[in-house]
């Protein structure tokens, strides 16, 4: 069988980003994995303070123009490449100056809810260019990983906006939830104004959201950590507890107590992830 190919869309990945418990597994499985001659790619916002001389930004020709529709007209934005520092891990920073240069490295290590309406419109932009990138590049993961509520409306949009849509059809879609880090909602003008219509109540309401979130997904992994458990009490919804009961076993909690680079660490970690994605 041939190996996955793995997609993860985030908004944290150390070290462009600061210290968190999303951005450190992304890093280091993928390192690991890469290591291991598997596929493993990311997708992350080019936020202002991320320098491009630093991590060597590169433009790549056929991510020079990336449409995404806002408000009914096509706002154009672009991609360009780097590695994860000491790696081959390709990681795919998304570049729209007009929403990510308000995103600074304060913003992106709290886990508050936003104030700033404009976060709303920069995820939501960001998860439709997610998508949009792969075909730009003909490239097609067999698994699209999507951490917290950041990302959480893509695989939401893969069962709608994007359900009869060739190219997706055969991607299976994971949510990634860290326990540390409370899960939101977008707000209806920003859903408006990407055209997401029909049932937007329950895409505005953060535990609405979640059970969208976690029903349009193929399978959901819970990153645990020493830190507090801002989601623990929506995961104790009856409602919430059924979807993830329903799941079986394509629901998997990872027990992550370490923020080193350490690859024996890391190592059984990436093994047994990539054997939980082998089975969706």
């Amino acid at each position: 069988m041939d190996q996955l190919k793995i997609y993860n869309i985030s908004k944290r990945v150390t070290p462009f980003t600061p210290d968190s418990t999303e951005g450190n597994f992304i890093s280091n499985t993928s390192r690991v994995f890469n290591d291991n001659k598997i596929d493993v790619r990311v997708f992350l916002p080019r936020y202002g303070y991320i320098s491009e001389r630093k991590y060597i930004l590169r433009e790549v020709i056929r991510l020079k123009e990336i449409a995404v529709t806002i408000d009914g007209e096509e706002c154009i934005s672009s991609v360009k490449s780097a590695f994860i520092p000491d790696s081959r891990v390709q990681v795919y920073f998304h570049i729209y100056p007009d929403f990510y240069r308000e995103i600074s490295k304060q913003v992106t290590s709290n886990y508050l809810k936003p104030r700033n309406p404009n976060v709303y419109n920069t995820f939501l932009m960001y998860s439709f260019a997610s998508l949009s990138t792969l075909e730009r590049l003909y490239w097609q993961p067999n698994v699209i990983l999507c951490y917290n509520w950041h990302s959480a409306m893509v695989p939401v949009l893969l069962k709608t906006v994007f359900k009869d849509h060739e190219w997706f059809r055969d991607i299976k879609v994971v949510t990634v939830l860290s326990s540390d880090e409370p899960f939101f909602a977008f707000t209806e003008e920003a859903l408006k104004r990407f055209g997401i219509h029909g049932n937007t109540e329950q895409l505005t309401d953060a535990e609405g959201f979640l059970k969208a979130n976690l029903s349009a997904s193929d399978a959901v992994i819970r990153l645990k950590s020493r830190k507090n458990g801002k989601l623990d009490a929506m995961l104790k919804h009856e409602a919430v507890r059924n979807i993830l009961s329903d799941k079986k076993e394509h629901y998997r909690i990872f027990d992550i107590n370490t923020s080193n680079n350490d690859i024996e660490y890391w190592g059984p970690i990436a093994k047994e992830l990539y054997e939980f994605l082998d089975t969706l």
